[in-house]
């Protein structure tokens, strides 16, 4: 009967996609899992965390308080000494948070990484679970999973320890194969470009000044700022327009993103600056244009929206990452002919990108256009000021507005992209 109800066992286990045994618990291999949230299931049941487990130089770290009082462990903390302990009958644990030396009944055990508190919650090494509780610990790096098998449990599907370990082991050997197929199948990621002359960015009049610090004063107004709204339908900016203004010294301002770049290639002979003055909480511009103005909490505010200065980028800043902007019109289900577009601009740090429908500011050396499509391409970049120049490998030149968000977003132009 024995043989049947372990393949009952590892038929669930394979259910929920277990890849690796208890002996390598705390050294799973890590590109897998990296930068994923792991879960944690006691005998089949999935566990809940309001701080998620992590790995630790290869150690796997999970919330101590409920995954022992799932286990049906009393839990006790002395806040003096920093000692947490799980106690029921014939064992108790005891651990001091940045201490490698846990005890079980007495007995000194050591442990791959001390628990630590992280958000307030205290955070305790996985290996320690089986080597305490003696239960049996599986880990499965590709989902990335953890299962927490009790002795009670296995007593109840007819299985030892000993016997489920096997029926695990016998499977790791498989699973890392087609894990590593899967992996060799694939197409090798392409090199980054190689890269080339960059122009240098258009050349402003030199009046544009940035904002020295966040202090905003309505008598003396100068520097970019930038502020958003939602467009909930998606048919004016896509789903979230961007508010960008520039003042400029003599009252001068230029509202929208500039049409050359950054804010330093302002020539105001060249781009129709207009000028404007402040007058009972109304900025006023000689188009004829009004907006209400304020400081509020010491932020500048137009139309109600909240504004920050946009800092300065030091020089010849090169970024690596995937960068994704992502837009609609129309709600779906709603609106008819809704659709919904991404854009992905991959910056390598030395100096090259490739783009999929990158949005071209103006373009140099062709057409003056806005907006143009630049479809799937490579080139070089060039970052100064406030201005990101694209050099395409089609021969085409464009540059745009470039700045950074403080949670690590990007600007370009008119549209803001998240790093991946």
């Amino acid at each position: 009967m024995t043989g049947p109800v372990i393949w009952r066992v590892w038929t669930a286990v394979l259910w929920l996609g277990v890849a690796v045994a208890l002996g390598i618990v705390d050294h799973a291999e890590a590109s897998p899992a990296a930068g994923k949230t792991i879960e944690v299931n006691l005998d089949d049941k999935p566990l809940s965390f309001e701080k998620p487990p992590l790995l630790d130089k290869g150690t796997t770290m999970v919330p101590f308080r409920p995954l022992f009082e799932a286990m049906g462990l009393k839990v006790g903390w002395n806040p003096a000494q920093q000692t947490v302990t799980g106690t029921k009958e014939g064992l108790t644990i005891v651990m001091k948070i940045g201490s490698k030396t846990a005890t079980v009944n007495g007995t000194s055990v050591q442990l791959l990484q001390a628990p630590t508190i992280l958000d307030s919650y205290t955070m305790v090494p996985l290996r320690f679970v089986g080597e305490s509780t003696q239960a049996l610990v599986a880990w499965n790096p590709y989902k990335p999973q953890i299962l927490v098998y009790t002795d009670p449990y296995l007593a109840a599907n007819g299985l030892t320890k000993a016997t489920a370990k096997a029926a695990v082991d016998k499977q790791i050997a498989e699973f890392k194969k087609v894990y590593d197929e899967q992996i060799a199948s694939q197409p090798p990621q392409p090199k980054p470009p190689a890269p080339g002359t960059v122009p240098n960015a258009p050349a402003g009049d030199g009046s544009y000044k940035p904002a020295a610090s966040d202090q905003v004063n309505l008598s003396n107004l100068q520097g970019m700022y930038y502020g958003f709204s939602p467009d909930y339908d998606g048919f004016e900016c896509g789903g979230m327009c961007w508010n960008i203004i520039s003042f400029l010294p003599g009252n001068k301002v230029v509202v929208d993103a500039p049409k050359q770049g950054g804010p330093e290639t302002i020539n105001c002979s060249r781009d129709g600056c207009q000028t404007y003055t402040i007058q009972s909480g109304k900025l006023k511009l000689s188009n004829g244009d009004s907006y209400d103005i304020a400081v509020k909490s010491g932020k500048l505010h137009i139309d109600d929206i909240e504004l920050s200065r946009v800092k300065t980028v030091k020089n010849g800043l090169t970024l690596s990452g995937t960068y994704v902007h992502r837009g609609f019109q129309g709600l779906a289900g709603i609106s008819a002919g809704s659709t919904s577009w991404t854009r992905t601009l991959v910056l390598n740090s030395n100096g090259t990108f490739t783009s999929d429908n990158l949005m071209l500011g103006t373009v140099q050396g062709g057409a003056p256009t806005t907006g143009g499509a630049g479809g799937s391409d490579s080139g070089s970049y060039k970052i100064s000021g406030n201005t990101i120049v694209f050099a395409f490998g089609n021969g085409k030149v464009s540059s745009s507005l470039f700045f950074q968000h403080d949670d690590g977003s990007i600007q370009v132009g008119d549209e803001n992209y998240d790093k991946e």
